[in-house]
């Protein structure tokens, strides 16, 4: 806020009603030599005023700016009441009521006003004891479900946790199933004593293949009792020579038959 109009401003003309009165200081003679003990006056115009001047002016202004403020409230309630009034007077001489009348309407209406104003502050508190229940039982569904989620969760994990370890065994049991073969595979091909049992038991079959030729030599080839040579030949080759004899012995009737009719012919 610029003061400066109420130190250097005129004095004649029309007077501000925001224009504060002349300062004391000045006119005065002061012992420091500001305004006079020095010189003539004639050589003290324009001198500058002391240094506590301007704050002392800055603090009048400010209370005088805080009363206008009060002042501005005060008229504006003062109008508020001078207009309700003047309602209240209108009203009365339109319905050309009484002064008890008058007084005994203004009690009705702001016994009206005074129950929307309880009712609506029930209506509030009836809205607030709602958002209180809504608030406590959706904090408590909340914690129900989280209760639940979590319980869930645990059961998860505690399964997961059952298959993952049923894994681990059926691994550890393949692991140990694949140790015993393997073991028992190098047992077997290194050791010596199965590897000459197998041979001997070859060698006897052969024998004995031998020997019953030898002493059977009327017997067919196709015939059961040289079963025991399922070892020396495949039995799928079997099959394809027996398919193989049974094609050459059609084929010999074949042309066989075909000798005979020319004959006859």
């Amino acid at each position: 806020m610029n003061y400066q109009n109420y130190v250097d401003g005129p004095q004649g003309g029309s007077s501000n009603p925001r224009q504060a009165p002349p300062s004391p200081s000045q006119g005065m003679t002061h012992t420091n030599g500001m305004n006079g003990g020095m010189g003539p006056g004639a050589s003290l115009v324009g001198y500058p005023t002391p240094a506590g001047h301007q704050s002392d002016l800055n603090y009048v202004m400010s209370m005088v700016d805080e009363l206008s403020g009060i002042l501005r409230i005060n008229q504006q309630l003062t109008a508020s009441v001078v207009d309700k009034m003047g309602k209240v007077r209108e009203k009365a001489k339109h319905l050309n009521l009484s002064n008890d009348e008058l007084i005994t309407v203004v009690a009705n209406e702001m016994n009206e006003n005074w129950k929307l104003s309880i009712h609506g502050a029930e209506i509030l508190a009836d809205i607030a004891e709602k958002m209180h229940r809504f608030k406590e039982q959706h904090e408590a569904d909340t914690l129900a479900w989280h209760k639940n989620y979590r319980k869930q969760l645990a059961d998860e994990r505690e399964e997961n946790l059952n298959l993952r370890n049923q894994i681990n065994d059926m691994k550890a049991a393949a692991c140990r199933a694949n140790d015993g073969l393997r073991q028992m595979r190098r047992f077997v091909g290194d050791n010596d004593k199965w590897h000459e049992l197998e041979v001997e038991n070859h060698r006897l079959r052969t024998e004995k293949r031998f020997w019953k030729r030898l002493a059977l030599p009327l017997i067919p080839d196709n015939d059961s009792e040289w079963s025991d040579d399922d070892d020396l030949i495949d039995p799928e080759e079997k099959i394809r020579e027996a398919a193989k004899r049974e094609k050459e012995r059609k084929d010999k009737e074949d042309s066989g038959s075909g000798i005979g009719s020319e004959q006859v012919s």
